[in-house]
């Protein structure tokens, strides 16, 4: 049974948009859609984020060993939506430009190490998050005949936020750091990025209808195998048909020689594996529910933690005769 990352077990959450007709934009009709797995995860990330911006936890670490799920994108996203401007550390940074930029930013900010795994190995980085982090008050020191015009301590009254794609294992420097943070792991199947990556194409892109780029997400879910796809892909795979179609080209070899530079994901077997408990997850609903293919829907969403469109695409293969 797919539990979220709080260990409990969610009913599908769906999500009611309310929309202008066109004929008279005064007149509005609504809709409900049933969010995908990877968007609940993403949705329960946000929330993460938001006891950081309105100082209820100092610190959250976000890691996920698969790229281009939206780790930095939901974060970045929500600090916005929250009326934050976080400080942003994206690429090499000393020990002590880290303290001076805790210094400068000590009072009241977020500061967000996006994809810096590098810090983590350091004895000299991680000694100031774990300051940075723990105390009452929390008092980052630093001994160096460097610091010109910096004081050799101060307290630090600021939030972090790390996005990374692994934890360090063996390393209890880090681990003392990671014992003063919030934990958020973010990491989706196949087939579940395949229903976001669905999702996403209902508002079609730039020339291409929404219909266009459905059959640019069947592609890329029947040519997939068990690469590494994510979210990354679906946009230059769009800008991509553009073109061929501009050139009078067909778009698929330009897709699919993206898709042969993915590394791979997991096992066959395990997909397999997985694939074979959702088929007889559906016949278990067609047993407790025989007369609603709405409730079916449900118990099997519920169970296996997939979309309503999961649903019904295995339906359509293993209906009842």
């Amino acid at each position: 049974m797919n539990q979220s990352a709080t260990g409990t077990t969610a009913m599908p959450t769906t999500l009611t948009l309310i929309t202008p007709t066109q004929d008279d934009p005064a007149q509005v009709v609504t809709e409900e859609t049933t969010l995908t797995a990877l968007e609940e995860r993403q949705n329960l990330l946000a929330h993460h984020v938001r006891l950081v911006t309105r100082g209820m936890s100092v610190g959250l670490f976000v890691f996920g060993s698969q790229g281009g799920l939206g780790k930095s994108r939901t974060v970045l996203r929500t600090l916005a939506d929250e009326g934050v401007s976080p400080v942003l550390v994206n690429s090499h940074i000393t020990p002590l430009a880290l303290y001076a930029t805790f210094y400068h930013n000590r009072n009241g900010r977020v500061v967000f190490f996006d994809d810096v795994d590098s810090i983590f190995g350091s004895m000299s980085h991680l000694g100031l998050l774990r300051s940075a982090l723990w105390g009452d008050p929390r008092v980052v020191t630093y001994g160096s005949s460097q610091l010109d015009d910096l004081p050799g301590s101060f307290i630090f009254e600021s939030r972090l936020i790390f996005s990374g794609n692994v934890i360090p294992h063996r390393n209890d420097a880090f681990k003392a750091v990671l014992s003063r943070c919030d934990i958020f792991q973010l990491d989706a199947t196949q087939e579940e990025v395949v229903d976001l990556m669905r999702s996403v194409s209902r508002q079609g892109y730039e020339t291409l209808t929404p219909d266009d780029c459905q059959d640019v997400v069947d592609f890329i879910e029947q040519n997939g195998d068990d690469r590494a796809i994510s979210l990354r892909l679906l946009e230059p795979s769009f800008r991509k048909v553009i073109y061929a179609r501009s050139e009078g080209l067909d778009w698929r070899p330009l897709v699919m020689s993206q898709l042969k530079t993915l590394g791979r994901k997991e096992d066959t077997s395990r997909r397999l594996d997985a694939k074979a408990q959702e088929i007889r997850t559906l016949h278990q609903a067609f047993e407790r529910h025989p007369d609603s293919v709405a409730q079916q829907q449900v118990f099997w969403s519920w169970v296996t933690g997939k979309s309503r469109a999961s649903f019904f695409r295995l339906l359509a293969k293993h209906r009842p005769k």
